[in-house]
């Protein structure tokens, strides 16, 4: 069975009462984005407070930004899991190190033109992968079909190191089916805009038992 994440924005506008009601959820994902990494913004870290306070569910902190240490200090209280870009051309080792020191989880996201072969060095390091299957950005993009190879291939080393493999970007009930070495889905429209978004946790987390 898949663990299921719902994703949001950290965006001013940010409304907590967006997730009242949802059942099943494993992890509530967070983007967060400064506008320099990549274009859009969204850094209401308010939204982190506010969720932790309401939800016993796990947060991730999906962090798009640069200077990302700062971020991690200002969240690190409500924050379960905190997951950078390997993109970023900060110290990634000592990123790694700053959320270890805090007891928190850690983990590197990928883009989609970033080959799995240059993220191995860290992978014994790490709590979680999380493989975009778009281009980071806004919701509602179409999922990469490229990305179900990229992480069989990321899957030939779970054996050897201990991480999960998470997955963002386009997930929806079809290519869920094909993401069988997958460990989390993440979801945004998918979940929030479904007439019945139980129904599509349910289905998103038993992905596995369909062909």
């Amino acid at each position: 069975m898949k663990e299921v994440a719902v994703s949001i924005h950290a965006k001013d506008n940010f409304d907590p009462l967006i997730l009242n009601g949802l059942k099943g959820l494993d992890y509530i994902h967070v983007d967060v984005m400064d506008g320099k990494f990549i274009n859009n913004t969204n850094t209401n870290l308010d939204a982190f407070k506010v969720l932790s306070e309401n939800y016993k569910t796990p947060i991730i902190a999906h962090l798009m930004v640069i200077n990302t240490i700062n971020y991690i200090n200002m969240i690190i209280d409500s924050v379960d899991y905190f997951i950078f870009h390997f993109e970023n051309d900060e110290d990634k080792l000592a990123i790694i190190r700053e959320v270890k020191a805090k007891n928190k989880k850690v983990g590197i996201a990928i883009n989609p033109n970033t080959k799995i072969s240059e993220i191995v060095p860290y992978l014994d390091k790490i709590d979680i992968v999380l493989v975009m299957s778009v281009f980071p950005g806004w919701s509602g993009q179409k999922f990469i079909e490229k990305t179900v190879e990229k992480i069989n291939t990321l899957a030939e080393y779970k054996n050897k190191f201990n991480f999960k493999i998470d997955v963002d970007g386009g997930i929806n009930l079809e290519n869920a089916k094909k993401l069988k070495n997958t460990d989390i889905l993440s979801s945004a429209s998918t979940i929030l805009k479904a007439k019945d978004p139980n129904t599509i946790i349910h289905a998103l987390k038993n992905s596995d038992e369909y062909d």
